[in-house]
């Protein structure tokens, strides 16, 4: 399959609530994940952009929900959303459970054009305790759910085999992860066909 190009990538708005964008018929794509897995870098190479999604050296930055219009170069049209990190401990815990309660309300949301939500990982990490949270969650609330497992050039195949088998041993299906690493780009071809898919 032909590397999936975009046209078009441009911020719109951040939400902190209701808003008309949440529901105006354009499919959704999001992406969550705890701070400092990697989101926002994902975010810049699916979209083919350098420096769109602002990469914060301070975990904890985003503290709103971003709205990206997308236009591939076959006319596919839909919102890249980039949720706040969550389980940032230098955080306050007020800050953190304000951050958790945006975006549960988001990936709960019942009216939202939600067509897939993809929940990064760090396979050193492995899944914590909050992306197990996250998981249950999404899957009570039968949304499309993929598992990002990002930076897989820094582990070797005995550390790969460990994440592969925990997430098993959580009942994730191996069709609903894919491996890349958003530094290197490897499988970044994979990751954008699987995305574009859900649109």
């Amino acid at each position: 399959m032909n590397k999936p190009h975009i046209k078009k990538a441009t911020f719109v708005k951040g939400v902190v609530g209701e808003e008309a964008i949440l529901y105006d018929g354009t499919p959704q794509i999001a992406f969550i994940g705890r701070s400092n897995v990697g989101k926002s870098s994902t975010l810049n190479a699916v979209l083919e952009r350098n420096s769109l999604v602002k990469v914060g050296r301070t975990p904890g930055k985003t503290q709103q929900i971003n709205f990206f219009d997308v236009t591939t170069q076959d006319n596919q049209c839909f919102y890249a959303v980039d949720l706040p990190g969550y389980g940032y401990a230098k955080l306050s815990k007020k800050q953190r459970d304000e951050l958790d309660g945006l975006i549960r309300w988001y990936i709960t949301h019942p009216e939202a054009d939600t067509a897939l939500i993809c929940l990064i990982i760090d396979p050193k990490a492995g899944p914590t305790e909050l992306d197990k949270e996250y998981m249950k969650l999404l899957n009570q609330h039968e949304k499309n759910l993929v598992i990002l497992v990002n930076k897989i050039d820094k582990v070797n195949q005995k550390g790969m085999s460990a994440i592969k088998k925990e997430l098993k041993a959580y009942g994730i299906e191996d069709r609903q992860v894919i491996y890349y690493s958003a530094k290197t780009k490897r499988y970044l071809d994979k990751l954008q066909s699987y995305i574009l898919q859900g649109v």
